[in-house]
């Protein structure tokens, strides 16, 4: 009975933070990773589109992107003019304190309302101390300001990834509290050295069952701890580096990284037609679990195309 109730209370409590709490976790993590791949231009786009739906008006938008990451964008509001800065940066990377001291100076220097800084990188508290007035977006703040203007199917390959992990580690879980289980049962009773102290010998012995002894013969936890293991991730972790080996040895390819488990970016040296575009497909046509990747096509800087997704393969 006690183990009974270690097994579900154990594996229910974790099946929800995982489902619940991790899963939007690694969702977030894994959207602030693919928003740090892009270029600067695109990333702005994306924060001004988010901004004009909370009533921010851009002026002179393409005339400001020409000036470089370091300018920084007007926009109005109210009749009011506040200062926007783009800070692209790694998604594991901190801000430098310097940026936040510049956009505070330009806002006082222009008289401007206030000032918007919006970066994938992490700001610390000793950085938000210089901030003021600032309005900061990094991390989970950043994801919920742009993640409903990114492509549809973006976002649901984000979430379908971030599932597929918790149903992994929820198996996991239950696995491990039918260890737990085992424990809760067998440990009362070879403290209180009942004849029931021998249980503890059975589930082991049958672990090693005898040649020609069924499967089944296995107890029911086991059973299910067994079934509840996981694959070996060092296969596909292999074939992952291979994929970016082989591609990154293209010539018009300028960097490969993997944004999420299954969308892989590749930013582009120079402009291709689709023929060139096949040679990516051939290399993960290799591998039967990447070949239904999604592609990330980065244009190049200067390029006019702006960014394209692509499937070789669909599941």
């Amino acid at each position: 009975m006690i183990a009974t109730v270690v097994v579900v209370l154990s594996g229910a409590l974790a099946t929800a933070y995982l489902w619940l709490v991790r899963q939007r976790q690694a969702e977030t993590r894994a959207g602030i990773e693919a928003l740090a791949a892009m270029r600067w231009r695109e990333f702005s786009r994306l924060v001004i589109e988010a901004l004009h739906a909370r009533g921010f008006v851009a002026e002179s938008v393409e005339k400001t992107l020409e000036s470089g990451p370091q300018a920084e964008i007007r926009l109005a509001r109210e009749g009011r003019t506040w200062l926007l800065a783009c800070k692209q940066a790694g998604a594991r990377s901190r801000l430098a304190a310097a940026s936040v001291r510049e956009l505070a100076e330009a806002v006082r220097l222009t008289g401007a309302a206030g000032g918007i800084l919006a970066t994938p990188a992490n700001i610390d508290a000793s950085t938000r101390k210089l901030a003021g007035d600032l309005d900061l977006y990094d991390g989970t703040a950043l994801w919920a300001l742009v993640s409903q203007m990114l492509p549809s199917s973006l976002r649901e390959d984000l979430t379908a990834n971030a599932r597929k992990r918790s149903v992994r580690e929820i198996a996991m879980a239950w696995g491990g509290a039918a260890v737990l289980g085992l424990l809760a049962g067998f440990v009362p009773a070879l403290m209180q050295g009942k004849p029931e102290s021998e249980a503890v010998v059975a589930p082991v012995s049958a672990q090693r069952p005898a040649t020609g002894t069924p499967a089944t013969t296995l107890p029911a936890a086991d059973r299910a701890l067994t079934a509840a293991a996981p694959a070996d991730p060092n296969r596909e972790q292999f074939e992952r580096g291979e994929v970016i080996h082989a591609i990154s040895a293209l010539p018009w390819v300028e960097r490969v990284l993997w944004s999420t488990s299954s969308t892989l970016v590749v930013q582009q040296r120079e402009d291709v037609e689709q023929v060139h575009v096949q040679e990516v497909c051939t290399v993960l046509n290799r591998y039967d679990s990447l070949r239904a990747s999604r592609l990330q096509l980065q244009p190049p800087a200067g390029s006019e195309r702006t960014v394209r997704f692509l499937q070789c393969r669909s599941y």
